[in-house]
């Protein structure tokens, strides 16, 4: 049984002639009368009476009735589903990543609420597998992280792609350079964001795979937040990786690394029965009016994965 069957049904219902109903279905007669009849077997019943003029067996008219109400809801649904992808208002529970939330949200967050009085979000920071793991189980409604995450229950929406940089202190060698290669990183004098964090993967990619090793130094220091690590580099600890948004890039301490430059890929993310289409563009657009040109578009760069 298919929803095919059941218009063809309601059709002959109402011309009560199946080349007349077979035109109003845009089939053949006898495509209409074959499916009709399959429809009859598998129910086991008559729907028609076939003597002239055509009518509905006592049963037909039960099983018409239910037709017409199935598809009357089908078309219900459809039509809460145009509005639902129509609409962006309602409360939605956003999740975003900590290494992104203090320099993005602040950019675009209150004129996008301002612009559309009816959204209302609650904001989580969590880590990026929480936030995976809190799509899947509806308690976030969407997010904003650095992707690819590679699951297929997850919709990835890319929005921008910022450029990951150096941030030195006056001590090391990079203080003296234009632009870092990144073949010249090594885990010597390296400050990192602690076990958990999405960007710890991504450096730990930029400095893997080219024979380096870590070696062992004075200092092993982890921190749960970029300030911290760029407070340490100011007092010549070492170096770390940084994101643009979350630096200035007029600092003597920030180095650009020698093109291709590494970047994360940040994205819009929605369980894949997330309807709500027209807030995922209202969003994003807001997004990518808030933050520098060069992120949105730039055919020379890396693209580094955080797992």
């Amino acid at each position: 049984m298919n929803l095919q069957q059941l218009e063809y049904i309601l059709a002959l219902d109402i011309h009560r002639n199946h080349v007349k109903a077979a035109e109003h279905c845009h089939v053949t007669q006898p495509t209409l009368s074959m499916m009709v009849k399959k429809l009859e077997g598998e129910l086991g019943v008559k729907i028609f009476d076939k003597s002239q003029p055509l009518k509905p067996t006592p049963s037909g008219e039960l099983i018409i009735s239910r037709a017409r109400q199935i598809l009357q809801e089908i078309k219900n649904l459809k039509e809460f589903i145009r509005n639902e992808k129509d609409s962006i208002e309602g409360e939605f529970r956003l999740g975003i990543i900590p290494t992104l939330a203090p320099y993005l949200l602040p950019r675009f967050l209150n004129e996008f609420l301002d612009d559309h009085p009816g959204t209302s979000f609650t904001v989580m920071e969590l880590q990026t597998q929480d936030i995976i793991r809190y799509l899947k189980t509806n308690r976030l409604d969407l997010a904003i992280l650095v992707t690819p995450i590679d699951d297929k229950e997850i919709r990835e929406i890319p929005v921008f792609y910022e450029p990951i940089l150096l941030y030195t202190s006056e001590k090391l060698k990079y203080y003296l350079q234009n632009k870092i290669s990144l073949k010249s990183l090594t885990y010597d004098n390296l400050l990192m964001l602690e076990e958990g964090h999405c960007f710890r993967g991504q450096v730990e990619n930029l400095c893997s795979g080219k024979g380096k090793k870590k070696h062992h130094h004075q200092l092993n220091y982890q921190s749960g937040s970029f300030e911290t690590l760029k407070a340490m580099v100011d007092n010549n600890y070492g170096y770390t990786l940084i994101p643009e948004l979350s630096v200035n890039v007029k600092s003597k301490h920030v180095k650009h690394f020698i093109s291709p430059e590494p970047v994360r890929e940040v994205s819009l993310a929605v369980h894949n029965g997330f309807l709500k289409e027209m807030l995922l563009i209202k969003l994003r657009n807001a997004i990518l009016k808030s933050i520098p040109a060069h992120f949105k578009k730039n055919d020379k760069y890396v693209r580094i994965r955080w797992d």
